[in-house]
C-alpha cells in the first residue's frame, strides 16, 4: 500500500478532528463516538460509541510508526479516549512505545466524569506511561446551563476533576462554548464560567461560539422556539464579561469572533489587550 492507503487503513473517516494544539502530534485512533453522547448541542457523537479491539489499535500503532515514527508526541483519537480501562490504556501505551519509540508525550480528549472515575493512583500511572495533557470540554460553569444542555456533570464535578489533575501534574486544555446559555442565561454563563475557571489551572482556554448543528436536539429546540440564540455581537459582549472576570494565568483564545476573527492573549498580562480587541470588534 502507498502512504495514502496506509493512512486510510487506520482512520475511520476521511476527516480527522484534533485540537489545534495537537497539530504536530501523531494521531492514533483508539475509539469512536462519545461514551455519553447525550449533550443537546453536540454534533461530534454521530458515531456509535465503541472502543476499537486492541488488535486493531496495535496494528494501527505499527502502521503509524512507519508513517510518523520521527514524532515524539501522540494524540489518541476518540471523543473521550480517557474512558478506556486501565488495562486498555496499558496495552495502548505499550503498543506506542513498541512501534513509536521516540514518543515521550501523549494527550487525548476526556470528559470530566472520565477523570473522576480514575483514582489518583491510576492517573499517576497514566502520567508515568506518558500522558501529559487532556483536552476537556467544560462548556460552562453554570449548573443551570449544564443541566439544560444535559452535559451529565456539574460545575462541582468539573472543579473536583481538574483539581485532581492539578494534584497529579497532568495538564489540561479546556473548551468553553460562548452563547451556550442563550439569552436567558447569558450573563450567568459568563460569570459562573469565570468563577469555575478561577479555581483551577488550565494551560489554555479555548472559546468557541455556539454552532447549531442540524439534527441535534438543540437545533430542534430553536426550530420550536424554545431557545433564543445570541447574535454574534451579543456573544462578544458575553465574552467580554467572561474575560473581565477571569483571574488566572493561562493562554486564552477565541477562534470564532464574529465568525471570522481570532482573539488571543496570555492572561493576566494580556487581559486588557483582549478586551480592547473585543471592544474594537464591537465598534
Amino acid at each position: 500500500m502507498n502512504r495514502e492507503e496506509l493512512y486510510a487503513s487506520i482512520y475511520s473517516h476521511n476527516t480527522v478532528y484534533r485540537p489545534p494544539q495537537e497539530e504536530e502530534s501523531a494521531l492514533l485512533e483508539v475509539s469512536l463516538g462519545c461514551s455519553w453522547g447525550k449533550c443537546l448541542f453536540c454534533d461530534f457523537a454521530k458515531d456509535a460509541f465503541c472502543i476499537h479491539p486492541m488488535e486493531k489499535i496495535e496494528e494501527s500503532a505499527r502502521i503509524l510508526g512507519q508513517l510518523e515514527g520521527e514524532k515524539n508526541r501522540v494524540f489518541f483519537l476518540g471523543e473521550n479516549a480517557l474512558v478506556l480501562s486501565m488495562e486498555q490504556h496499558r496495552r495502548v501505551f505499550q503498543a506506542v512505545h513498541t512501534y513509536m519509540p521516540k514518543v515521550t508525550q501523549a494527550a487525548m480528549y476526556a470528559r470530566v466524569d472520565d477523570v473522576l472515575r480514575k483514582s489518583e493512583e491510576e492517573l499517576l500511572e497514566l502520567k508515568a506511561l506518558g500522558l501529559c495533557d487532556l483536552h476537556i470540554g467544560v462548556e460552562s460553569g453554570s449548573d443551570s446551563i449544564l443541566l439544560m444542555m444535559n452535559k451529565g456533570v456539574t460545575s462541582y464535578d468539573t472543579i473536583t476533576a481538574l483539581k485532581r489533575l492539578d494534584k497529579v501534574g497532568i495538564g489540561y486544555y479546556v473548551t468553553v462554548i460562548l452563547g451556550l446559555g442563550g439569552k436567558t442565561f447569558r450573563n450567568l454563563h459568563a460569570i459562573e464560567t469565570a468563577r469555575m475557571l478561577n479555581q483551577v489551572h488550565p494551560k489554555h482556554i479555548w472559546c468557541l461560539a455556539l454552532t447549531l448543528w442540524p439534527k441535534t436536539p438543540l437545533y430542534q429546540m430553536v426550530q420550536r422556539g424554545e431557545y433564543d440564540v445570541l447574535s454574534p455581537w451579543e456573544i462578544l459582549l458575553e465574552e467580554r464579561i467572561l474575560v473581565e472576570n477571569l483571574n488566572i494565568e493561562c493562554m486564552f483564545m477565541d477562534t470564532t469572533a464574529l465568525g471570522q476573527f481570532t482573539i488571543q492573549g496570555f492572561l493576566p498580562q494580556g487581559k486588557e489587550g483582549i478586551i480592547r480587541a473585543i471592544n474594537r470588534l464591537l465598534g
